[in-house]
């Protein structure tokens, strides 16, 4: 998972993926940048790693516990005693900081065979979008845009669509996330995920699966 650009809600739909299967979320942020630092509603502490550990039902939430001034100083990912049905790696970092050094974040973002990628509903959300495609050609895309459904965006934001952002749309291979007033203004915390965007993360779990 990955952000076209900040703002995309990222974080957010990496947690409802989890949430939708059963899996794990592991969080590149920089602990001064986290999404998901009120996500858990119960803390497991510091691992061994070098990752500080949550849950929040059956999700598991790792997230760094070092500050990191480069993606070079992230830690490997653990390996849990039992494997999850699914981990989602939220990459936190912007595409092509990633792409441009050596890391084992961009070594999966290169050879991952689905790559989430989010974007919003607007003008310079779509062209975010459609240069970070072009970034990801090799791989089998699919993106997530925040805002309102397809069928609403006005005229110029669906102009706006580059030509890699409309192969998704011809191929059903981009989801509409809806908007969440509270989540808007209060972020991830312990309260209960909307259902809309559960729903939302489903039909991503089903494009990914495919």
């Amino acid at each position: 998972m990955v952000g076209a650009g900040g703002g995309t809600g990222a974080s957010t739909l990496a947690l409802a993926l989890a949430t939708a299967a059963g899996g794990r979320v592991v969080e590149c942020a920089s602990p001064t940048a986290s999404g998901l630092v009120s996500a858990p509603t119960a803390e497991l502490g510091r691992h061994d790693s070098g990752w500080l550990q949550g849950t929040r039902d059956t999700v598991l939430i790792e997230r760094p516990a070092a500050l990191l001034a480069a993606l070079a100083d992230l830690p490997a990912p653990t390996t849990p005693n039992d494997t999850p049905p699914l981990t989602v790696v939220d990459v936190a970092w912007e595409i092509g900081q990633v792409l441009a050094a050596p890391s084992w974040v961009a070594d999966l973002l290169r050879h991952s065979p689905r790559v989430v990628v989010t974007a919003t509903a607007t003008i310079p959300g779509l062209r975010r979008l459609e240069a970070a495609l072009a970034m990801l050609a090799h791989t089998h895309s699919v993106a997530a845009v925040l805002g309102p459904r397809r069928r609403k965006w006005a005229r110029v934001v669906a102009l706006s669509a580059g030509p890699l952002t409309a192969e998704l749309i011809r191929g059903g291979r981009l989801v509409e996330v809806p908007t969440d007033a509270r989540l808007s203004a209060r972020g991830l915390d312990s309260h209960a995920l909307p259902t809309s965007l559960l729903h939302a993360a489903t039909d991503l779990l089903h494009l990914t699966h495919d």
